[in-house]
């Protein structure tokens, strides 16, 4: 009886086994398997953030207009004698979607040539396609402090020269807009360009074989949109308060000198001459703001000696340059990013760097020179305030002046080629500011 157990146990025991096997595969086919098909995102566009919605239902809307001033210069070959080219551009434009802009422009130029006296005079009209970079990836939002945009686009160019020397010029302009967001309808932007030009812009063609120039340089300018496309103005994140007004105004004035090799023959303390600027600015965060400065200064920059007709004494004669003009720059406050701290409230350590628009007189033994410039400044400022509205100063500040000068002798006869110059200008200033 038991050897029969035994036997029913080991035919029954493979069995069982097999009949729980096919239950487990049974309950396992009833369960849902995840299954991912490429397919279903094949057509799928890519995640784009969303701040602001973008508006566009009156021609008002995300329009602009704007104005720039700046410098271009060309590869020359030897033979073209154009020197550096001034420029000054309006123009108007509407931003389409929250990444794409159109912008029409007018633009005038004028430079002088490196050998003569003659002067080159341009005009013309551009066509650019401006991308938001920024807004494309991070997002559309009107209040951004800074947006960076590419700057792509065609245009026509109608250049002259004294004695009837005239050219039609074709352009592919290719760049990059910086742009810093100063009000709600208000921004200042810097714009490198590269430009490739059809032959004649510098009126020099005889030995051009590729038959294209190529032109480069930047331009500093104003954006003004004619709607608001923010109802409030730029936000501040928590904890950027500030209990100081935002908008200032202010005056400076210390001492000037130039230098230079003829400076550091002379001595640098017989170049000393005055130098004074009244401002305007505001701060749009605790570590930016924008400030706009008309200015005065006066140096001397050779000097030359006379001996009376008994020569029996010598004069000491010096020439000096005076300089007057706009500056606009950009101030940034290192202290501004520690605005939490205590000591930060009175003290403030600022950067400053911008573009300067204006004239110099400079005279020479026989000659006076009369001419605008565009030019580089920047500077340090260190600053105490004394109350919630007074503060008090000290500005070293530094000028970078291009300018041309051809020498010419008591007849009007031209003494040498034209040569291209530039005067390095140093200043050490004292100010008040009175925040309004």
């Amino acid at each position: 009886m038991k050897r029969l157990y035994i036997m029913l146990l080991a035919v029954l025991l493979p069995l069982i086994e097999l009949a729980a096997q096919q239950e487990v595969a049974q309950e396992d086919t009833t369960k849902q398997k995840p299954f991912f098909n490429a397919l279903d995102y094949s057509l799928q566009k890519r995640y784009r953030a969303r701040k602001y919605p973008f508006k566009n239902e009156r021609f008002m809307d995300n329009t602009y207009v704007s104005v720039q001033m700046g410098m271009e210069d060309y590869l020359h070959r030897p033979g073209a004698d154009m020197g550096i080219g001034k420029n000054l551009s309006v123009s108007f434009g509407k931003l389409w979607t929250e990444a794409h802009s159109f912008r029409a422009t007018v633009d005038g130029g004028w430079s002088y040539a490196s050998k003569t006296d003659d002067k080159f005079l341009r005009l013309g009209v551009k066509l650019s396609h401006l991308f938001n970079v920024t807004s494309y990836m991070a997002g559309y939002d009107p209040s951004r402090v800074f947006e960076v945009s590419t700057v792509a686009g065609i245009g026509y160019n109608y250049s002259t020269r004294k004695g009837g020397d005239n050219f039609h010029v074709g352009e592919i302009h290719l760049g990059a807009q910086l742009k810093l967001h100063l009000l709600p309808q208000a921004d200042f932007f810097l714009e490198p360009l590269l430009t490739f030009y059809s032959d004649g812009i510098d009126h020099y063609t005889r030995t051009n074989w590729h038959k294209y120039d190529l032109g480069y340089g930047a331009r500093l300018g104003f954006i003004y949109r004619l709607s608001n496309p923010l109802p409030a103005h730029l936000r501040k994140e928590k904890g950027q308060e500030s209990d100081r007004p935002e908008t200032f105004v202010s005056a400076q004035g210390g001492v000037q000198y130039q230098y230079s090799d003829l400076v550091r023959e002379m001595g640098i303390t017989n170049t000393f001459g005055p130098h004074a600027a009244v401002s305007a600015g505001k701060w749009f965060t605790p570590f930016l703001a924008m400030r706009v400065s008309a200015f005065f200064g006066q140096d001397t920059w050779n000097s030359y000696d006379t001996v009376n007709e008994e020569e029996t004494f010598m004069t000491i004669h010096y020439l000096t340059t005076r300089y007057m003009g706009v500056r606009t720059e950009a101030m940034c406050n290192v202290l501004g990013f520690f605005n939490d701290m205590e000591w930060t409230r009175h003290w403030a350590f600022s950067v400053l760097a911008g573009a300067e628009l204006g004239g110099m007189i400079k005279k020479d033994i026989s000659q006076e020179i009369k001419q605008a410039y565009i030019g580089f400044t920047g500077g340090l400022q260190i600053k105490y305030n004394i109350n919630h509205r007074w503060g008090v100063f000290v500005e070293p500040r530094m000028s970078l002046v291009p300018y041309s000068y051809m020498p010419k002798g008591e007849n009007g006869a031209i003494l040498m080629d034209r040569q291209n110059y530039s005067d390095n200008i140093y200043s050490l200033n004292l100010g008040v500011e009175f925040a309004l």
